[in-house]
């Protein structure tokens, strides 16, 4: 008996880190795929924070010259340093989320293919539960709580994090001043916009999926547990 119960610990406890390993699947792998999809508006942010009247105020603080001088020049040689970035700043947020894309879509490709084991974490998750309760029901509504209550605390997280991001940026940029460029480092109130905008629309679709996911397990929780409920009275009751 004794045995028997160190069993069913033991499965009910390997059931929840593999269901907790495939729920952190599915979040990296959207939150990845929402990060490269929203990148239009990263670099329609950038464009707006670092456009040319931008850079015209950068060059005219450090040169002493007035911004009506800075265009001129920059009409009259072109080739001038800085003035590339005047002329054309598409090009230079088009690069910058080249670079980026290019830093993100690997860990996207992993994502992808962890997917399938996503599925099989998921299902193993479910026969271990059968194994800790030796009952279909009674694993169903394991599961079901543990994707309740997994998902609970990732919604209340998210619905934090957009409040708190922009005092997480300021307080990176603080711990990460000294190794920084100073350029950088002035920059940081453009470059929290930014990371704002580029993070709000993913941030939103993980708290929807979440949201979908909470109310789902909810119901499949209460659903499972008067099943279960039931199935245990009548198997009292049969001789």
């Amino acid at each position: 008996m004794k045995v028997k119960r160190i069993l069913q610990f033991l499965s009910n406890s390997l059931a929840g880190l593999l269901f907790t390993a495939a729920f952190f699947i599915l979040f990296a792998s959207t939150f990845a795929a929402s990060l490269l999809e929203n990148l239009p508006v990263l670099e329609s942010s950038m464009q707006k924070q670092f456009g040319s009247d931008f850079v015209v105020e950068q060059i005219a603080k450090e040169s002493g010259l007035t911004k009506e001088e800075i265009i001129r020049i920059c009409s009259e040689n072109p080739v001038q340093e800085g003035c590339d970035q005047i002329n054309n700043p598409e090009k230079f947020s088009s690069q910058a989320i080249e670079k980026i894309e290019k830093q993100i879509s690997p860990y996207k490709s992993i994502m992808d293919k962890l997917k399938p084991v996503m599925f099989l974490l998921f299902i193993l998750s479910l026969v271990f539960y059968f194994f800790g309760t030796m009952s279909v029901y009674g694993s169903c509504f394991k599961l079901s709580v543990n994707a309740l209550t997994s998902t609970l605390l990732g919604y209340i997280a998210l619905a934090s994090l957009s409040g708190a991001l922009p005092g997480i940026i300021d307080q990176g940029f603080e711990i990460a001043s000294q190794d920084l460029p100073a350029g950088i480092s002035s920059l940081k109130e453009e470059i929290a916009v930014i990371m704002i905008e580029w993070l709000e629309e993913p941030i939103e679709e993980l708290r929807s999926l979440f949201l979908y996911i909470l109310i789902f397990s909810l119901l499949s929780s209460i659903i499972f547990y008067f099943l279960k409920k039931k199935l245990d009275k009548s198997n009292k009751k049969s001789p």
